[in-house]
């Protein structure tokens, strides 16, 4: 007989037995799988978790906030020293050396410690372990982040600026041979640029050096070929003549004259533009080919780089003042000058003490300044004369000079150095009536200052200042004897006014009587008859 064999169903306590053991494998299974988060979970704030790095450097397992400080600072030390080399478009020699700490390299230390602390403390549990699990496996990387101090990296390419950055040449004429110099582009260094590009390529882990093309941009110049080509300029406006020496001691300076007027003539001039002469001229310096040469430095000659350049300055001055120019800067010499009535001169001193003037006729002006032989001669050219200028004078005031007197081992006997010519001191008062075609004028009016030159005499040692000769009525007193004297005060370094060189003899205003040789020193020349009696008044009309 065949038994049906029925299958009794299982206990209630057999399927919570078999359910129980499923879930118990399972949870040992995970926790087995999160150990690194279990421990993690129990471990202190104070502690990372094992296996994280930071910017890419590892840390100890059980590292502390000071372990991942430290791990931090050292990568941001390694960073910082990297060398950044910039070159210009041609790849030639780097223009600059440096690295990113000298750009401003800076890092949030901090920032990246604080995170590294937070990771894997909070979250679900199957979050955190898997968190704790790539920890351990080096997936997680901390990152540190970096910039640069703009005011550090600007102050550094600043510095570069200075040379690497060119002003654009605007074309100009030349009257002599009639031809036009072309104009050239000027350039600058984008710094912005710079900076972003260094920001860009410091993010790179793994690069030892930096590599970068220094960004530059160039822009026109204010006027080119193709504008000259139809300037009208068959008129003078106005033009002005002064003249120096060019032998002896004067040679260099004549150079010099010939020199700043090289880079004056062909300007050309826009309407309602300002000009700098000494952004014309440039720097006084042998490598802009400038000569030394006798100039005055705080009351006395001495010899400078540039000596001259202030007759082309006086004369250009005297030039747009009969053009009818606006002079919005101009300082009178620290005494009258023997190449031009005192009121038309003007002193400059590369960078400091500049000529600047502004041309307010509806068209463009063009300078020609050239010198023929011992004759500087400026020239203002444009499309008519639009106004009549006439220049007035008028002498105010006169000021005694003083003796200085200076006792020196290598003279002996009765031979006195010369050092300077006393020179007397002038306040006048200076106008410029102004004509127009419509019959309206202008009149313009200030005052010039000219302070005293003080005489310099060099006498041997206890030489009797009886035998000097007496100084003009009213001229001062004598200064004690004694060493070398305390400088007289400062004033603007402006080359020597003399156009005639004179030679090392004896001093022509000095009576003789009493046997004394006068000698002029260096530089030194007596004063012209302009110098010592200037007229009482004076008209000019060009």
């Amino acid at each position: 007989m065949n038994r049906r064999i029925r299958s009794r169903p299982p206990s209630r306590r057999r399927l919570h037995w078999g359910v129980g053991l499923v879930v118990g494998v399972c949870l040992t299974g995970a926790l087995a799988g999160s150990a690194a988060f279990a421990r993690a979970r129990y471990l202190p704030d104070s502690v990372v978790l094992p296996g994280l790095t930071v910017d890419g450097q590892g840390v100890a397992a059980s590292a502390t906030v000071e372990d991942v400080h430290a791990a931090a600072e050292r990568r941001v030390k390694a960073r910082g020293a990297r060398t950044v080399r910039f070159t210009m478009a041609d790849g030639k020699e780097p223009v600059l050396v440096t690295t990113l700490d000298a750009l401003g390299f800076k890092a949030d230390v901090d920032g990246a410690v604080e995170t590294a602390l937070r990771i894997g403390k909070s979250g679900d549990l199957l979050g955190r372990a898997t968190v704790a699990r790539d920890a351990r496996q080096g997936r997680i990387d901390v990152p540190i982040a970096f910039a640069i101090d703009r005011d550090v990296a600007l102050s550094v390419f600043g510095a570069l600026k200075e040379t690497v950055d060119t002003q654009p040449v605007s074309a100009r004429l030349d009257l002599d041979k009639h031809e036009t110099i072309a104009e050239r582009d000027g350039r600058y260094v984008d710094a912005d640029a710079a900076i972003a590009q260094v920001e860009a390529a410091m993010l790179d882990p793994n690069a030892k050096e930096i590599a970068i093309e220094l960004p530059v941009q160039t822009f026109a110049p204010r006027i080119s070929s193709a504008f000259l080509k139809n300037l009208e300029i068959g008129t003078v406006l106005a033009e002005y003549e002064t003249y120096f020496g060019r032998a002896g001691d004067q040679q260099k300076r004549g150079k010099n004259i010939d020199n700043a007027a090289q880079k004056l003539d062909g300007l050309v001039i826009s309407p309602g533009e300002l000009v700098s002469f000494n952004q014309v001229i440039g720097e006084r310096s042998e490598a802009n080919g400038f000569q030394k040469s006798w100039e005055i430095f705080k009351g006395e000659m001495v010899e400078g780089v540039g000596g001259g350049t202030c007759q082309v300055a006086s004369t250009f001055h005297a030039a747009t003042f009969f053009g009818g120019f606006d002079v919005l800067e101009r300082l009178p010499h620290s005494r009258p000058s023997a190449y031009i009535p005192m009121g038309l001169d003007s002193t400059v001193v590369y960078p400091g003490v500049d000529l600047k003037v502004r041309n307010p006729h509806p068209f463009p002006v063009v300078v020609h300044a050239k010198t023929e032989g011992n004759k500087l001669r400026v020239e203002l050219l444009g499309k008519m004369r639009p106004v009549d200028v006439s220049f007035g004078r008028e002498l105010v005031a006169t000021i005694s000079y003083k003796r200085k007197i200076v006792e020196e081992p290598s003279l002996a006997g009765k031979k006195v150095l010369v050092k300077q010519h006393g020179i007397k001191g002038y306040r006048i008062k200076r106008s410029r009536i102004l004509k127009y075609p419509d019959g309206t004028s202008k009149k313009e009016e200030a005052t010039d200052f000219y302070p005293p030159t003080t005489e310099i005499y060099h006498v041997p040692v206890g030489f009797d200042v009886a035998l000097l000769p007496a100084l003009p009525a009213g001229e001062g007193e004598d200064e004690s004897l004694g060493g070398n004297p305390s400088p007289a005060p400062a004033e603007a370094k402006t080359p020597s006014q003399d156009p005639s060189p004179k030679s090392a003899t004896a001093c022509a205003d000095c009576n003789n009587e009493s046997g004394v040789e006068f000698v002029n020193g260096p530089g030194a020349h007596a004063p012209t008859a302009a110098q010592k009696e200037p007229p009482k008044t004076m008209w000019l009309r060009h």
